[in-house]
């Protein structure tokens, strides 16, 4: 739902308040529709809120696909025809547009949601809408693509670009190269070291690196320490997070990464908000990710101690909610006795081609002990739907 121009907004500490008789644009999936509320609305943010759209460039939409795929992004593109379907110019790999509504245009801000046909089955009931067939048919001999290689934007819509009276995070974040190299000073909410996954990649310059995020966009921001008078802000603690602050310093690019490299800080105000929009969900979420194989099995015997251990998942994972979140034990004898001695050491490490966790153990394991393999509650997948925790045991053999 977009804020129609001509609506009362009030600031007031952090809240918005919607005067009564404010129109609202609801998306639904075959028109749009406008109703009129005859209350308040009240919308409340808060520091952990994700932004409903994420904003890009094609260049980074591609090199971080599994961290877009499923989201809504909006990138400033021009677009080129390609037969009866529009496509993003200057991207890595084709990027195809299918349009909610019909367009003249060929330039400007691009909004939908962003997948990878690969990472989705040919049947799924969400897309039954869509006519991948033709497309598929003229640019990949009708088969179904694997992954990383044919990506849409579905439910897509095109406005004029602005031009920004000034840098911002999400001016910058649409279009880094008109900024590279020059000092900028913007206004964002401190986000500490990417704790809402705000980016898809880390910066990985100093401990001292976090995020600042403001509208669509969010930044890295290296080179100061985030404290100054009044404060004093930790990147790896939530409750620091959601302070205004300001950063000036010199945009940097980094691979696909987009930073800024600070030479001071200081707190902010919030800047005055200019439109509100309320997503309303428009297709099922997927089910929760389930494991559907493991190797060893359950309950098996005779394993060969230096095999890994390999769990497949019905679908990706988050690789940020595994780490730590894995945890391998020696099982105590039944008829008593105590387990072996020592901490089990390994490592684990995530195929996203194979939505899969492989465990390598640093030593082969005892022989004839019977091992425990958990997976601890926390992890998700790209969507936030949870996987329930699991356990594995099996024996070892000689």
């Amino acid at each position: 739902m977009a804020l129609q121009p001509g609506a009362d907004v009030i600031g007031a500490g952090g809240l918005m308040f919607f005067g009564l008789g404010v129109i609202l644009r609801v998306s639904g999936r075959s028109r749009l529709r406008r109703i009129v509320l005859l209350a308040c609305l009240l919308v409340t943010a808060t520091a952990g809120a994700q932004t409903s759209r994420l904003a890009t460039t094609a260049e980074t939409l591609i090199g971080s696909a599994v961290f877009f795929h499923g989201r809504t992004v909006v990138l400033k593109q021009k677009l080129l025809s390609d037969g009866d379907v529009a496509r993003l110019a200057d991207a890595p790999r084709p990027v195809y547009v299918f349009w909610a509504e019909a367009t003249s245009r060929d330039e400007g801000e691009v909004r939908g949601e962003f997948w990878d046909l690969g990472r989705i089955e040919a049947r799924d009931g969400r897309f039954a809408g869509y006519d991948f067939a033709r497309l598929l048919e003229r640019v990949n001999r009708g088969q179904w693509p694997g992954r990383n290689q044919i990506f849409v934007l579905l439910k897509a819509s095109l406005l004029p670009a602005t031009t920004p009276r000034g840098p911002s995070v999400r001016a910058i974040a649409l279009a880094p190269d008109d900024y590279v190299d020059r000092e900028v000073k913007v206004i964002g909410r401190f986000k500490g070291s990417n704790l809402y996954g705000d980016l898809p990649l880390a910066l990985g310059k100093t401990k001292w690196d976090f995020v600042l995020q403001s509208a669509e966009g969010a930044l890295w921001v290296t080179g100061v320490r985030p404290r100054g008078k009044g404060f004093d802000l930790d990147p790896s603690k939530r409750v620091d997070t959601g302070r205004w602050v300001e950063v000036t310093g010199l945009v940097r690019r980094q691979g696909v990464t987009t930073y800024i490299d600070a030479s001071a800080i200081g707190l902010a105000n919030a800047p005055a908000e200019t439109a509100v929009e309320v997503v309303v969900p428009e297709q099922p979420r997927q089910p929760p990710p389930e494991v559907i194989f493991s190797a060893p099995v359950q309950d098996d015997r005779d394993v060969e101690r230096g095999t890994p251990v390999r769990i497949q998942f019905s679908r990706d994972v988050d690789p940020r909610t595994v780490k730590d979140r894995v945890l391998v034990s020696y099982v105590p004898p039944a008829g008593g006795g105590a387990a072996p001695a020592g901490v089990l050491k390994f490592a684990v490490t995530y195929n996203d081609a194979a939505h899969a966790v492989e465990i390598k153990f640093a030593e082969p394991l005892e022989r004839y002990q019977q091992v425990k393999v958990d997976l601890l509650e926390g992890i998700t997948a790209l969507d936030g739907q949870p996987l329930k925790p699991w356990s594995l045991t099996f024996t070892t053999g000689r």
